[in-house]
């Protein structure tokens, strides 16, 4: 059974002045969680949201830890976890790649994102991918925004060939019935830095 979060996860290092630049979209991150020197680890926010504009803010980080070989968003893969969003609402997406192997983002049909080796340029929604889903980006950080224009089931996917095959997804899923986006894990508490 899934849980919900919602505006949690924590403080962030992607919210900290001067790490993303506005005026840059790719900006070089030393890294897009940090474990203080008193061992505390230190997640991203996820998700942020304002339900009265229905616009939601994604924070989603490739090699956010070592799970699945390093090929996951936010500490999942396979589609364990993901976002629910209302129809209609814009999403605004903060990629960082924390490692030197090429990753990307691309929304594509949930099940396009286990099946297809190469998914290609072309998002499912206008806008909804990183500059250059096929080639990827390495150590980086990119943005992106788009609009949930019809309910369904879709993917945050990498679009580097064969990893979204390879389990590296979390769903995406448009609902006409909510109105609230949230972020939805398989377990209570936040992932763990390895």
């Amino acid at each position: 059974m899934h849980s919900t979060l919602s505006t949690i996860f924590l403080s962030s290092i992607l919210l900290t002045p001067g790490l993303i630049a506005e005026e840059d979209p790719k900006e070089k991150p030393s890294h897009c969680h940090t474990v203080e020197p008193n061992g505390t680890f230190t997640a991203p926010i996820f998700l942020a949201q304002d339900p009265e504009k229905k616009e939601a803010t994604l924070h989603i980080v490739a090699t956010f830890d070592k799970s699945n070989y390093g090929m996951n968003f936010n500490g999942f893969s396979k589609g364990a976890a993901g976002y629910d969003i209302p129809v209609g609402w814009k999403v605004k997406v903060v990629f960082c790649n924390n490692s030197a192997v090429p990753h990307s983002v691309i929304v594509v049909d949930a099940e396009e994102a286990s099946t297809k080796i190469n998914l290609g340029e072309e998002p499912y929604f206008d806008g909804a991918s990183t500059p250059s889903p096929v080639a990827g980006t390495t150590s980086a950080i990119e943005k992106f925004e788009f609009v949930v224009d019809e309910p369904g089931e879709f993917a945050f996917a990498c679009g580097f060939p064969t990893h979204s095959a390879n389990g590296h997804w979390i769903f995406l899923n448009a609902k006409s019935d909510i109105k609230k986006a949230s972020f939805v894990t398989p377990k209570e508490e936040a992932p763990k830095a390895e």
